[in-house]
């Protein structure tokens, strides 16, 4: 049993000497994008950055030791954020304590289904979903996402989103009280950002939004003067250690989401990770990623902290700055362990509206409207089952429109291995 976990331990990590800069530069350049980013999904999340920062540092370490990809950035994403979000505030009813132990609960239990699956070896199948179905839903999630930063986008008082037709209304009616100095903040990082990524598309252009929005904010008071709100005092060092033992009714009412969870996070994981596998002829086991990530998440409950998959945008990033071994993954694990330690209290004075901004600009490219074109053009069915999915996430409930997609996505596998055995 050991030996089939351990396969990720195949490939030495300083097997190739040769490369060992290149993987600490991947690293390093990893771990500058993933603070702001655990920080940033934390609150999407609806917890305190903190736990965004754990959940970058120990599950990081479990995946590389048990999966086999070399490239795949484990930590938090911003959809799997958004679903734990949404999953977990429908039970915990405003209750800002028991909101925090249910999240731990779900990123247990998330841990475990992925786990069990994995054993069972049920990863091959999850390739029967659609992709157009995940492009529509991870299309409309990254919408929600933006609109949920309207809160501190405009410093205004936003209710988290419901639906797009109820949310129009709430923003129509408090439209009047923005204000014009977090307005300013957020605008002003989206417009460096967006240069940034024209101009110097390498640079680490949230880490340096963070740093100067940091700078301004401290030496112009503007949080106690002009009502800029910031992120605080952040704990310094690691949270308390625990197995969180759920009642059965608890474990009940978040199994749908945990289940929807597990299966959006490892699509994205294993999509990205295959990419890459494929491009250096190497192969993957669905089935070893799906309970390296399980084995991830169940760590990441245990360090009182949030859902984590594999994150497409810091994998690429990963990949293309010359990682070549597991090392790199390391190297960006032990820097957030340095900046949990060390670094938390320089973003004491950090701007909600920065990672708002970070946020708004990481999630825009998961908006496919492109390939919604190109399904158009020659993949009618995939059209359909992409918009319907979109539409139904965004309009009417997020949890809804993903079981949409997948019955659409089934009901088009059956009639085409029924079409197919007919023709046969």
């Amino acid at each position: 049993m050991m030996n089939k976990l351990l396969l990720g331990l195949k490939r030495p990590i300083h097997d190739q000497l040769s490369d060992l800069m290149g993987d600490i530069t991947a690293g390093m350049t990893v771990a500058v994008l993933l603070i702001p980013q655990s920080m940033a999904y934390a609150l999407i999340a609806g917890v305190p950055v903190e736990l965004g920062l754990s959940a970058a540092s120990f599950p990081v370490l479990v995946y590389t030791f048990i999966g086999r990809s070399r490239y795949l950035s484990v930590g938090p994403v911003s959809i799997v954020s958004l679903l734990a979000f949404s999953g977990v505030s429908t039970i915990a009813q405003g209750d800002s304590t028991r909101f925090i132990a249910l999240m731990i609960t779900l990123t247990l239990i998330v841990g475990v289904i992925q786990t069990l699956l994995g054993f069972i070896k049920v990863g091959s199948f999850f390739n029967y979903v659609s992709s157009a179905v995940i492009d529509g839903f991870i299309s409309a999630a990254a919408i929600i996402i933006v609109l949920n930063q309207g809160k501190a986008l405009f410093g205004i008082d936003l209710p988290n989103y419901d639906n797009m037709i109820s949310f129009g209304k709430e923003l129509a009616n408090h439209i009047s009280e923005v204000n014009p100095y977090i307005l300013a903040f957020a605008s002003g990082s989206i417009v460096f950002l967006l240069i940034m990524k024209k101009v110097l598309p390498s640079a680490p252009g949230a880490f340096i939004v963070i740093i100067a929005s940091v700078v301004i904010t401290s030496n112009f008071a503007l949080h106690t003067k002009k009502g800029v709100d910031i992120i605080g005092k952040i704990p310094r060092g690691f949270p308390e250690f625990g197995v969180v033992i759920p009642s059965y009714d608890i474990v009940l009412q978040l199994f749908p989401v945990a289940f929807m969870i597990a299966f959006i996070s490892f699509v994205e994981s294993y999509s990205i990770a295959r990419q890459l596998a494929n491009n250096d002829r190497e192969k993957l086991c669905p089935n070893q990623e799906l309970y390296a990530l399980g084995l991830a998440n169940v760590t990441s409950s245990i360090a009182g902290s949030i859902p984590v998959a594999g994150a497409i945008s810091r994998t690429a990033v990963n990949y293309q700055s010359g990682a070549k071994t597991k090392l790199s993954l390391i190297v960006s694990a032990l820097f957030i362990f340095l900046a949990i330690l060390f670094l938390t209290p320089i973003f004491y004075y950090l701007p909600k509206a920065s990672l708002a901004a970070i946020i708004i600009i990481a999630v825009s490219k998961l908006i496919h409207l492109k390939q919604f074109i190109r399904y158009l053009k020659g993949k009618h069915t995939e059209a359909f089952m992409f918009l319907t999915t979109f539409l139904s996430t965004l309009f009417i409930d997020i949890f809804l429109g993903l079981m949409i997609g997948i019955t659409l996505s089934l009901i088009s596998t059956i009639m085409k291995k029924g079409g197919s055995g007919i023709e046969n």
